[in-house]
């Protein structure tokens, strides 16, 4: 490992191991201590570009009614998202290409899950990685730009690329205006069965796989039977895909390079990213996202007791002037809903959640909790949907990947509060848990 600290990598995680390579080409494995959870780096090393499955990730393509691709912005994609899916957009960070066509604008859209854009945000390591990308859309892309003579007046492509694992292919078309940018219609990966890596001289290739590599390249708008498809395949998947026109390289499964092999053998420009506009690279909004509005609701306290004893303590009529300007100024931003600034403390416990009559004591309570639900998040990754404080219970409700992590945020927050957490209760939906606890 002393071989590549202070260099900068690339790193490629192909949903079962991570690899990382440095400037000279040397590839070393990365040890995660759980598969949710990212790899530790090399004392000093930086990534540059990080490269992720795109099994794990969202990518569906849509199709909308503007004029130009800039008018796209991520409000619009997370409506199109939650009307016409089962996803609920919080729980991804939206990155997009597109291109124009008769009716407006088409491409693709993918999502990185919120809890790996906030590992990637809390960590010392992590967190200045420039291009953070999706590995499907980066190899095909790059394919794509490495035969750019073929795609003189080629139509609509499908464009493949195997390696010793599996798949990855999709659709390109070109765009219908004057620009000459293309735009992907759909991109999937596609794992060989078991047998197939086990035995990679076996002659006989999984028909259900070439089957579904059919019928997506045409449920994404291209033709099989006269279509032109580009790109890397072994020639017995090849032969058995029966493409009417093919233009690209034909090699053995023996001779393919592993899937993390592949992502790091990369050397074109970055393409998609997801560090853009206020999750770029350096940026660490993200980081306090889930406390935006208890942060906001402390610092107006902070502001109101400043403010209080300053009226207090400094009787001249313009010191006085200025502190309430600023006492009102500070209300009106922390509670925008509350027209009229009558007993400041009772209405901030109101938006808290809190009914009690305990003025500051309450509230000295609720800040001490936010602190220790703090330390747990930075600890380990939940979704946070509601929090509340009521006459001196705290209430959270959330969402968990397993019940084991469930278990371990509860057993956290009970020995980091030292008080008892109970759970209220608990959904099984799909592979997550929602769930509601409470403790006084």
């Amino acid at each position: 490992m002393s071989d590549i600290e202070g260099r900068v990598l690339h790193v490629s995680y192909d949903g079962h191991s991570w690899r990382a390579m440095d400037e000279q080409g040397n590839v070393m494995p990365l040890m995660a201590e759980d598969a949710a959870m990212l790899p530790e780096l090399p004392d000093g090393a930086a990534v540059s570009r990080l490269l992720l499955p795109a099994e794990q990730l969202l990518c569906r393509s849509f199709a909308l009614p503007l004029q130009q691709t800039r008018l796209i912005d991520r409000e619009i994609l997370a409506q199109e998202l939650e009307e016409h899916s089962a996803e609920t957009p919080d729980a991804w960070w939206l990155a997009w290409q597109a291109g124009r066509t008769e009716q407006g604008v088409a491409g693709l859209m993918f999502g990185l899950p919120e809890a790996i854009r906030m590992q990637i945000e809390t960590h010392e390591g992590w967190r200045q990685v420039r291009h953070v990308g999706v590995d499907v859309r980066e190899r095909l892309q790059a394919l794509l730009s490495a035969n750019t003579p073929a795609l003189a007046d080629a139509g609509t492509l499908a464009v493949l690329d195997a390696d010793a694992q599996g798949v990855c292919f999709g659709v390109w078309s070109p765009a219908d205006d004057d620009t000459g940018d293309g735009f992907w219609l759909g991109m999937r990966r596609l794992n060989r069965s078991s047998t197939d890596v086990v035995q990679p001289e076996n002659e006989s290739i999984d028909s259900q796989l070439t089957e579904n590599i059919r019928r997506s390249l045409q449920a994404m708008g291209w033709n099989p039977e006269n279509g032109t498809a580009l790109g890397r395949l072994p020639a017995d998947l090849l032969a058995a895909l029966k493409f009417a026109s093919w233009q690209g390289e034909i090699v053995e499964w023996a001779d393919l390079p592993g899937r993390n092999e592949a992502n790091l053998a990369i050397n074109t420009e970055p393409g998609l990213n997801f560090r853009h506009t206020s999750w770029r690279a350096g940026s660490s909004l993200g980081n306090f996202k889930p406390w935006r509005r208890a942060a906001a609701l402390a610092a107006l306290l902070a502001v109101i007791w400043v403010g209080g004893m300053m009226w207090q303590n400094h009787r001249l009529a313009g010191q006085l002037a200025a502190s309430q300007q600023r006492i009102v100024a500070a209300f009106h931003k922390g509670l925008p809903l509350e027209r009229v600034m009558i007993d400041p403390l009772a209405q901030l416990r109101k938006a808290a959640g809190g009914q009690g009559g305990k003025g500051s004591h309450d509230a000295a309570i609720w800040l001490r909790q936010m602190d220790v639900i703090s330390k747990v998040h930075q600890q380990m990754k939940w979704k946070i949907k509601t929090l509340s404080f009521q006459d001196g219970v705290m209430s959270m409700s959330g969402v968990a990947s397993d019940l084991q992590t469930l278990n371990r945020i509860r057993a956290a927050l009970q020995k980091e509060s030292g008080k008892q957490v109970t759970l209220k209760d608990t959904d099984l939906s799909g592979n997550q848990v929602t769930f509601r606890m409470a403790w006084s």
